[in-house]
C-alpha cells in the first residue's frame, strides 16, 4: 500500500465502495480570526557538483530554477546524491581520530562523530568486500578486495574515500589478503593455498621468503623485517631478517591467532599470547583487564543525534541550496547538506523537548507543526536567521495537512473544540496568516472521506472524493459563496478510470499552482497522481505505478521503489515518472523502519537520498572498473622422455583361475567356532607364485591387496583343530614393483600369532562377517614393507623384511591393533627400525612412530594448520639410500610459470622428533637435471615417486598404453639418480620384429607389468637426447 508522508498526515481510515448513494455535505461557515504570518528565510546561491582528486562523492547542491534570489523559498533541493544510512556499528571497519571508516553495501564512507558523512563515488561489484590497511612498506593507501561467481577483484586505493585503482582479477574467490614482507599473500577459497602477488602491479610473484611447506596457516608481519608464520608440519615459525632465516617459536597450548600486537608479532593463545621482541625474546602475557584503563568518553550526540543528515531530511527545510534547518529535542539546528554536519544550533528554539516536529510549507516561509503523543500540538513559524515563533497551540493531538501555497488546514476547529456545533470542524490558516473556521456536516458512513484546502486566492475547496455511481464534486467556499463543481473523471484507458473511481484518494491534496489541485490516489496496488482543474472539475491522471512496496509520497514528491520494476521518482505530483538507480543492498534488520520524503529527498531502506532529479555527479555510484584478470604465461620444458631396450619377460603370466581352496571339515569337539560365520578362503597365488603347500590335514587362510599399489597377501595355515599357537604358520609377501626380475618378497615362515584356526581366520578377515582391509607400505629399497590389517577403526601393523620372520608391532600398552592406517609413503625402515607416520587425533595433527623390536613409540607430533589441511599431500617419509638419515618430505607449491613444484625435506632427529631446516631436492618434474642411473657408492634421500609432466618411454617400438609411471629416486641439491623405473601396460606388450635400439649396460632398469596378466618385462632405458 501507499503511504503518505506519516509525520505530515495522520493514518487514513479505509473506506470500501459500496452501493451507498452520493454523501451530502453541509458547510458551515466560522467566523475569521486576526492571524499570523511567516517570514521569508534567506537563501544563498546555489553551487554546482564536483569530483575533488580523491574520488569523493563531493556534491554543491542547488534548486529547482537555477540559483536562488535573496528571500526565495526553496522549494526542492537538487540535484540528488545517495548516502547510506548508518545505524550503529554495521559495516564500521576501523575507528580513529574521531571517525569511523564504514564499508557497507558496496560503498565506502567515512562517518564523522559530529555526524557529518562523507562517501566515495564508486560501487564495488556485488559480493562480499573487505578493505586492508596497507603498511608504508606496500605503498601506503588500502586494499579493497571483493569475492563472487568464483573470482576476487582487487583494487588499491590511496584514500579511504579516494578513486579505485583496478589491481588484479583472481580465477578464484579469496578467503583473506595478508601484507607481507614486499608482496601480498592471498588465500584462495577454493583449495585455502596462498598466492603472493606484487603490491603495486598485481603480477603473480614466488612465495618468496616464506619458509618451505606444503601448506601455510596463520600470518602475521610486523614490518619489513619480523614476521612470524604458522607452517605445515614445522609448526610455528619466527624470522627477524626478512625470511632468510627462520627459527621455531615454542609455546604452550594450541595458537588460536596470529597478529601483531604493540608493533611486534604475537601468538595468541585462549588465555593469553606470546610477544616475539626485535631481539627474539618471546614473553607471555596474560590476557587481562586493564584495572584502572578507561576509554575516552565518547563524544556525546547533540539534539540531532547521531545522524542529523537523516533527521533533516525526515522532518527539516531546506533554507539555502546547501543548508536544511530541522528542530529536534527542543534545538533549532541547520545541517549541511553537503555532508550532514551540523553547521549551526540554537539549543533552546522551542520548550517542547518530547514534541516530534516536521517542517512544512507556511506562509511566505516555511515552519514547523510540533506534536506529543497523545498531547499538545504546536505550530511554529521559521524566523531567520535561526528561531523559531509560535503561532497557534492546541491541547490536544491535531491533524495539520499544508495546502502546498503557504496556507495550512487543521481538522478541529480553531480554538479549542467544544462540540457545541455540528458536523466536523477544519481551521484555515491562510498564507497571510488569517484563520477562518468551516464545518462540514456528512452521514456518519462518509465522515473523514473529505479532502479540504486552502486555495491561494482565498478560497476554501472542499474535494468530495469519487464514489460507486457517483464521479465525486469540488465543493468551493468564497465567504459565505458556497459553489459546486462536479468532478469531470478521464473515461480513457479504461484501467486509469477504473482505479479513479474505485480507489482511495489520500490526504495531503494540495494547491500545485493557481486554481489548480494536486493529490495521490492509490487503488490496491496502483498509485496514481491526479490534477484537478478547480474551474471545470475536469481530473487529469499520470500513468499509474505499480509498487508492492508501497511509495512514498509527500505533496508534490514521490518514490517509488519499483516492487520488482526499477525505482522511480516523481517531483510533479505523478504527471511524470523518472526511473532512478538504487544499489542492491544486504538486509539489515537495524535499519530504521520509518520513510519519509520531503523537498529535502527522502530517506528509506536503509538510504538518504538528499535532493531530487538528476545525480550530483555524472557517473556516481558507477561499479568500480573491473581489474585485469591475471595472465601467467606458463614456461613450457619438455617432459622426461625415455627410450627402452627389452630384455625379455621375468615372470610368466598368471594362471587362468586360483588354486581351488581346500575344503574345510567340521572342527572338532572342544574348538572354539564362531556361530553363523563360514571361513572362505581362496588360498590364492601371489604375483605367479604359488601359495605355501598345505599338507592332507591343514587349513589355510589367506587375503591381501593384489590391486594396491603396493600388492600384498597373507597367509596363515596349521592342521585342524590343533593349537595354532605352536603348530600354526603364516608368512606375508608383497612386491617391489621396481624389480624387473619379479619383486616378489616373502616373509620367513613365522609361528602363528592366533591360538585357533577360528582366531586365525577372523584376524586375517576370512570370515563373511567383518571382514579385514590389508594393504602394505613399501620401503623405499624394496626388501622390506610395513603391512597391516585394519577392521573398523584400528589396525594391527606388521614388520616384513624379505626372508626374516614377521614381526607384529604393540604400543607402549601392548595393544596390537590400536594403530591409525599410516599414510601412504609413510613408512621408512632405517637398520632394524621402523618409522612411520598415521593422521593424530584430527585432520590438524600427524604422529611419528618409531618402532624397535617391535614395540611401537610416539615419538612426536606435528600441527596441520586449521582448516588448510585438507587436501593438502600427505606427508611421506623418506631415509638415505646410504646414510642413517630419515625425513619428511614437503611438496611446495610451483612458481609463477613453472607447471611443476618443487620437494623439500625435512631432517628427523630419530630420537627426538624434531625436524631440521628444510633441504631443497629440486623440481617435481626434474626439468633440467640430466637423469643416469645410480652408481652403487652413491647417496641420496631416496623415494619412490611419480613425475610431474607425463614423462614418456619408447618401449623397443611398441607402444601400449602406459600409466602409472613411478622414479625410484636418489636426491641432493642439485643432483639426482635414478635406481629403477616402473610402469604399467595397459595391453599386452609385443616385441617388434624391428631392429631394436640398443641401451648401454650402464642403462637404468624398468619394470613393465602388464595390468591384465600380471607378466612383468624386463627393460634397459637412457634419457633421449631431446632438447628439454
Amino acid at each position: 500500500m501507499s503511504e503518505p508522508d506519516g509525520r505530515l498526515h495522520a493514518p487514513i481510515p479505509r473506506w470500501i465502495p459500496g452501493a451507498a448513494p452520493p454523501f451530502a455535505m453541509a458547510l458551515l461557515l466560522g467566523a475569521s480570526a486576526a492571524g499570523c504570518g511567516g517570514r521569508t528565510a534567506a537563501a544563498p546561491a546555489g553551487g554546482a557538483a564536483s569530483s575533488g582528486r580523491d574520488g569523493r562523492a563531493h556534491v554543491s547542491l542547488t534548486t529547482a530554477g537555477g540559483p536562488l534570489a535573496p528571500g526565495a523559498l526553496v522549494t526542492m533541493v537538487t540535484p540528488s546524491v545517495l548516502l547510506p544510512d548508518l545505524v550503529g556499528e554495521r559495516g564500521v571497519v576501523a575507528s580513529e581520530s574521531g571517525s569511523r571508516r564504514v564499508l557497507i553495501d558496496r560503498m565506502r564512507a567515512i562517518a564523522h562523530d559530529d555526524g557529518s558523512l562523507e562517501r566515495a563515488a564508486e560501487l564495488f561489484p556485488s559480493g562480499q568486500v573487505t578493505a586492508l590497511k596497507l603498511p608504508t612498506r606496500l605503498g601506503d593507501g588500502y586494499l579493497f578486495y571483493a569475492s563472487n561467481r568464483g573470482i576476487a577483484q582487487l583494487w588499491r586505493a590511496k584514500g579511504w574515500l579516494a578513486a579505485l585503482e583496478p589491481l588484479v582479477q583472481l580465477p578464484s574467490e579469496a578467503n583473506e589478503v595478508i601484507a607481507g614482507f614486499d608482496r601480498l599473500y592471498v588465500r584462495l577459497a577454493h583449495n585455502h593455498r596462498l598466492l603472493a602477488i606484487d603490491a603495486q602491479s598485481g603480477a603473480a610473484m614466488p612465495l618468496g621468503p616464506l619458509p618451505p611447506a606444503g601448506a601455510y596457516g596463520q600470518l602475521a608481519f610486523a614490518d619489513g623485517w619480523r614476521g612470524v608464520v604458522e607452517a605445515d608440519l614445522r609448526g610455528l615459525l619466527v624470522t627477524f631478517d626478512a625470511g632468510t632465516t627462520w627459527r621455531e617459536v615454542e609455546i604452550e597450548g594450541r595458537p588460536t591467532a596470529l597478529s601483531v600486537i604493540g608493533g611486534d608479532p604475537a601468538v595468541v593463545t585462549a588465555n593469553g599470547f606470546y610477544a616475539v621482541d626485535a631481539r627474539g625474546g618471546v614473553t607471555y602475557r596474560a590476557l587481562e583487564e586493564p584495572e584502572d584503563a578507561e576509554e575516552p568518553p565518547a563524544r556525546a550526540p547533540g539534539p540531532l543525534g547521531r545522524r542529523p543528515l537523516r533527521a533533516a531530511v525526515e522532518d527539516g527545510w531546506p533554507d539555502s541550496s546547501a543548508t536544511a534547518v530541522v528542530a529536534r529535542g527542543g534545538a533549532l539546528a541547520r545541517v549541511s547538506l553537503r555532508d550532514g554536519a551540523v553547521v549551526d544550533l540554537a539549543p533552546d528554539a522551542y520548550p517542547e523537548r518530547q514534541a516530534t516536529c516536521h517542517a512544512v510549507r507556511a506562509g511566505a516561509s516555511f515552519g514547523f507543526v510540533c506534536g506529543e503523543r497523545e498531547g499538545p500540538t504546536t505550530l511554529y513559524a521559521f524566523q531567520p536567521p535561526l528561531g523559531m515563533r509560535r503561532l497557534m497551540r492546541f491541547d490536544k493531538p491535531r491533524f495539520v495537512a499544508a495546502s502546498g501555497n503557504g496556507a495550512l488546514v487543521i481538522r478541529g476547529s480553531c480554538g479549542e473544540d467544544s462540540g457545541a456545533h455540528g458536523g466536523r470542524a477544519y481551521c484555515i490558516v491562510a498564507a497571510g496568516g488569517d484563520t477562518r473556521e468551516i464545518r462540514v456536516s456528512a452521514p456518519a458512513r462518509d465522515v473523514g472521506v473529505e479532502r479540504v484546502i486552502a486555495l491561494s486566492d482565498g478560497r476554501v475547496a472542499v474535494l468530495s472524493p469519487p464514489r460507486l455511481g457517483a464521479a465525486g464534486q469540488l465543493t468551493l467556499l468564497q465567504g459565505s459563496d458556497v459553489t459546486t463543481v462536479p468532478l469531470l473523471l478521464p473515461s480513457k484507458p479504461r484501467s486509469v478510470a477504473r482505479d479513479l473511481q474505485r480507489g482511495m484518494w489520500l490526504e495531503g491534496f494540495e494547491e500545485r499552482e493557481p486554481g489548480v489541485l494536486g493529490g495521490w490516489v492509490e487503488a490496491g496496488g496502483p498509485i496514481a497522481g491526479v490534477r484537478i482543474d478547480v474551474k471545470t472539475g475536469h481530473v487529469t491522471a499520470g500513468a499509474a505505478r505499480q509498487d508492492g512496496t508501497g511509495a512514498l509520497l509527500s505533496g508534490r514528491f514521490a518514490l517509488s521503489l519499483g516492487g520488482g520494476e526499477r525505482a522511480a521518482e516523481s517531483t510533479d505530483g505523478g504527471v511524470t515518472w523518472h526511473p532512478i538507480e538504487l544499489p542492491e543492498r544486504d538486509d539489515d534488520t537495524a535499519a530504521s523502519p520509518t520513510r519519509a520524503c520531503g523537498p529535502v529527498g527522502c530517506v528509506f531502506k536503509g538510504w538518504i537520498r538528499v535532493g531530487w532529479g538528476k545525480t550530483a555527479l555524472p557517473g556516481d555510484l558507477a561499479e568500480a572498473k573491473p581489474p585485469p584478470a591475471m595472465q601467467t604465461p606458463t614456461r613450457t620444458a619438455s617432459p622426461i622422455a625415455m627410450r627402452c631396450e627389452p630384455l625379455g619377460a621375468s615372470t610368466p603370466p598368471l594362471p587362468d583361475k586360483p588354486a581351488a581352496a581346500p575344503p574345510a571339515r567340521p572342527a572338532p569337539p572342544g574348538v572354539r567356532q564362531r556361530a553363523k560365520e563360514t571361513a572362505v578362503s581362496a588360498w590364492a597365488p601371489f604375483r605367479n607364485t604359488a601359495p605355501p603347500a598345505l599338507g592332507a590335514d591343514e587349513t589355510g587362510f589367506d587375503n591381501g591387496a593384489p590391486y594396491d599399489i603396493v600388492s600384498t597377501r597373507a597367509y596363515v595355515w596349521g592342521k585342524r583343530g590343533a593349537d595354532w599357537a605352536r603348530a600354526g604358520r603364516w608368512l606375508i609377501r608383497f612386491d617391489d614393483r621396481f624389480d624387473p626380475d619379479g619383486g616378489v618378497r616373502s616373509s620367513a615362515v613365522s609361528a602363528s600369532p592366533w591360538s585357533d584356526e577360528a582366531s586365525a581366520a577372523e584376524a586375517i578377515g576370512a570370515i563373511t562377517y567383518g571382514a579385514a582391509s590389508w594393504g602394505a607400505y613399501l620401503d623405499p629399497g624394496g626388501r622390506a614393507a610395513l603391512t597391516h590389517v585394519c577392521r573398523g577403526g584400528g589396525c594391527g601393523l606388521f614388520a616384513v623384511s624379505e626372508g626374516l620372520p614377521i614381526l607384529p608391532l604393540r604400543d607402549g600398552a601392548g595393544r596390537s591393533g590400536a594403530f591409525l592406517r599410516p599414510f601412504p609413503n609413510g613408512a621408512v625402515r632405517l637398520g632394524e627400525t621402523w618409522f612411520f607416520v598415521s593422521p593424530g587425533g584430527s585432520y590438524e595433527a600427524v604422529n611419528l612412530w618409531r618402532a624397535d623390536l617391535g614395540i611401537a613409540r610416539q615419538l612426536a607430533t606435528y600441527a596441520r594448520p586449521a582448516r588448510v589441511s585438507y587436501g593438502v599431500e600427505p606427508p611421506r617419509l623418506v631415509r638415505r639410500a646410504l646414510g642413517g638419515g630419515v625425513g619428511l618430505l614437503i611438496s611446495t607449491a610451483a612458481d609463477p610459470g613453472a607447471r611443476a613444484g618443487a620437494w623439500h625435506v625435512l631432517p628427523i632427529d630419530r630420537d627426538t622428533g624434531a625436524l631440521g631446516e628444510a633441504i631443497p631436492l629440486g623440481r617435481k618434474d626434474l626439468t633440467g637435471t640430466p637423469l643416469e642411473r645410480c652408481h652403487p657408492g652413491q647417496d641420496g634421500w631416496l623415494l619412490d615417486t611419480g613425475l610431474e609432466g607425463l614423462p614418456s618411454f619408447d618401449l623397443g617400438g611398441a607402444y601400449p598404453s602406459v600409466d602409472g609411471v613411478e622414479f625410484r629416486l636418489r636426491l641432493d641439491p642439485g643432483v639426482a639418480c635414478v635406481e629403477a623405473m616402473s610402469v604399467r601396460l595397459q595391453a599386452a606388450f609385443t616385441r617388434s620384429s624391428e631392429k631394436q635400439p640398443e641401451v648401454a649396460a650402464s642403462g637404468i632398469p624398468l619394470a613393465a607389468t602388464e595390468r591384465a596378466t600380471g607378466r612383468r618385462w624386463r627393460l634397459r632405458c637412457e634419457q633421449k637426447d631431446a632438447a628439454r
